[in-house]
């Protein structure tokens, strides 16, 4: 079966994460929406990516094995790649012989001849626009998503139903006399040996999952839902609550309702809640961001070049891979910060700060992206890797682009 799993014209609406990623690879519970996709397709498949093509050199790099943006289709099933999909939609699509395929008034997916999808590409293809063929529809119940925290909301949906994923333990496996754990049949450890004493397991309202090589400091309380990626070092005395941490972070302080995407530094005391943060972030000590308005209206937050009302209460920070706080850092409500940033600031910055931008205590001052390249190359060599050309070539575009964007 051959499978196309594209972005479509909304990938934008992601920023500040999908500047430099495709809105797929977004982590949306212990997997990225890619992963868990691959997961659920209903029978081995040859599948292919369609992303925007400035994205297409770094997606041929994290996924060598996959297609990207083939030059010509076959007859297949093209599926949207930031969806909360479910089994027996995939088997709905999959059975079907012709189709669209719609959810929330949103076209998700579709089941085309070789001619409908050479037509759809020579059109400009998923990333420009949607079906407009006259060829059945049909609704589904999979969950699209739109904007970053439509997935923070989806935590506990997603880690309830991504569990099965992970193989049933002994709850007397996790059993140790200086582990305090309420409803253990929730909670998955790869390995207990790593947290130390006194911390505290609460899975009654969601499943707790831990993976290899992470290391919990003494009195942390965990609270699920709550996944911790592989090698992720939790600090003493933290409160990591209804959370996603990917891979290799370093986590202190009170974090809550946060999905970080992965090889990212929030190690001091400080709140983050409600915030969604890229990779190779670093918050400095003390850094604070609100996540509820004083008036509790709800939060408006500006979006690829719009604004948004979230039509939520708690909403708290976005903040694009490479940047930085400074010590003693306060994000307001609906924060957003493009990649490549640095906040140094004594009051509250801007809530919204383009991609490369130093903020100096008022002042904006575009950074040198030679600078920024040498600074994110000494990052990445900190954890044994190196920053690729496409990398570089993505991040330089991203430069230019973004001066030619007048300041909000």
């Amino acid at each position: 079966m051959k499978c196309y799993i594209y972005e479509n014209k909304c990938a934008g609406d992601f920023e500040p994460l999908s500047l430099t990623r495709p809105a797929f690879d977004l982590r949306c519970g212990p997997f990225t929406f890619l992963e868990r996709l691959l997961k659920l397709i209903p029978e081995p498949a040859d599948v292919s990516l369609i992303v925007r093509e400035n994205l297409a050199n770094l997606t041929r790099e994290m996924y060598p094995d996959l297609e990207v943006n083939p030059g010509d289709a076959e007859e297949g099933i093209w599926l949207l790649g930031n969806v909360f999909w479910r089994e027996s939609d995939l088997q709905q699509i999959a059975k079907t012989s012709s189709g669209v395929f719609h959810s929330k008034n949103m076209q998700i997916g579709a089941n085309l001849s070789q001619k409908e999808g050479i037509d759809w590409l020579n059109a400009g293809g998923p990333v420009a626009t949607d079906l407009h063929f006259e060829i059945p529809t049909m609704n589904l119940r999979s969950i699209p998503v739109n904007y970053l925290w439509e997935i923070l909301q989806k935590i506990p949906w997603i880690m309830e139903e991504d569990t099965r994923h992970f193989p049933k333990r002994n709850e007397n496996d996790i059993i140790d006399k200086n582990l305090q754990v309420i409803n253990p049949r929730n909670v998955w450890i790869e390995e207990p040996n790593k947290i130390k004493p006194a911390v505290v397991i609460d899975a009654s309202k969601g499943s707790v999952i831990i993976e290899k090589n992470v290391e919990i400091g003494p009195f942390s309380f965990l609270k699920g839902p709550l996944f911790i990626g592989n090698r992720t070092i939790v600090s003493p005395h933290s409160q990591i609550k209804e959370s996603v941490l990917g891979p290799v972070c370093r986590v202190g302080g009170e974090v809550e309702r946060t999905i970080i995407q992965g090889w990212s530094n929030k190690v001091h005391d400080g709140h983050l809640g409600d915030a969604f943060l890229g990779e190779w972030v670093n918050l400095g000590a003390g850094t604070n961001n609100s996540n509820l308005k004083n008036n509790y209206t709800p939060v408006e937050v500006t979006v690829n070049g719009k604004i948004i009302d979230t039509e939520s209460l708690f909403i708290g920070s976005f903040i694009g891979d490479h940047s930085k706080t400074a010590i003693g850092t306060q994000l307001n409500t609906g924060t957003l910060i493009g990649p490549g940033c640095n906040i140094v600031s004594k009051g509250f910055p801007p809530r919204y700060i383009q991609p490369f931008i130093w903020f100096m205590n008022g002042k904006r001052i575009s950074t040198k992206i030679e600078k920024f390249i040498e600074t994110a190359e000494t990052v990445k060599s900190r954890r044994g890797m190196s920053f690729s050309g496409a990398e570089r070539e993505l991040f330089e575009a991203l430069f230019i682009q973004r001066k030619k964007i007048p300041a909000i």
